[in-house]
């Protein structure tokens, strides 16, 4: 019965998108498609480099820095083991999924096709450009915090994590302010967003789970897509 249920949800969801999209002129969805496409492809491109280049420089110094910074920035960072196991929670796939879903779920009721459609895409493509860095460089994680229990057999570089959680919490950061009349509180929403995503991004640190070479590539690659998404999405307003 609750698989049935669920299932008329999703399809009742999928046909009011559907309607709400077709209410959209075309030529809105293809700038939108892209602008999305380009900025994916520069995006891609400048992981590839990334990746390319912190691999050449591991055997010249950056592994040896990585080693000796990583147990230091452990140390200092104002996360302890069991709190980090609990902040790191909201950034992994099954924390996600459920802000990614609520948030698609109540854009669709509204009828806001554009804002559902950009979350999805903003969620669904960060995933392809953090294989581009996980397909090319098979990275060891780290060992040095607790012997590596809290560090995965998967791929180290770049932080799938530092990726995620500036795409999808920076996306409703910025819709958040966006929506907002107030300096005062776009003020208070940024430093909420940026305290919550850096937390989220040290709990990776500070469990041992990647290099902090990994960390800084992802929060780069993280800003390029975020930086993307919102272009894409002020380019079809402006259009609209």
């Amino acid at each position: 019965m609750a698989r049935w249920t669920t299932a008329q949800i999703l399809k009742r969801g999928w046909y009011q998108f559907w309607q709400d999209s077709r209410q959209v002129p075309q030529k809105v969805w293809r700038r939108w498609a892209g602008t999305l496409a380009i900025g994916l492809g520069l995006c891609a491109l400048i992981t590839f480099a990334l990746t390319v280049g912190v691999k050449a420089y591991t055997d010249q110094g950056l592994q040896a820095w990585d080693a000796r910074m990583l147990p230091v920035l452990a140390d200092r960072l104002p996360l302890s083991f069991s709190r980090a196991i609990t902040w790191e929670s909201p950034g992994n796939l099954l924390g996600m999924l459920p802000v990614v879903s609520v948030f698609v779920g109540i854009m669709v009721a509204r009828s806001r096709p554009l804002l559902a459609a950009t979350m999805m895409m903003a969620y669904g493509l960060q995933f392809a450009l953090v294989w581009i860095g996980w397909g090319y460089w098979n990275r060891d994680r780290p060992d040095l915090i607790a012997n590596g229990v809290a560090a995965s057999g998967l791929h180290s570089f770049p932080s799938g994590h530092a990726v995620v959680v500036i795409t999808v919490y920076g996306l409703l950061g910025y819709l958040w302010c966006r929506a907002s009349r107030s300096w005062v509180e776009r003020l208070l929403i940024t430093l909420v967003v940026t305290g919550w995503i850096g937390l989220i991004i040290s709990s990776r640190l500070a469990l041992g789970a990647h290099w902090p070479s990994d960390v800084g590539v992802g929060i780069v690659i993280g800003i390029l897509w975020l930086t993307t998404v919102i272009v894409a999405l002020k380019r079809v307003e402006e259009a609209l």
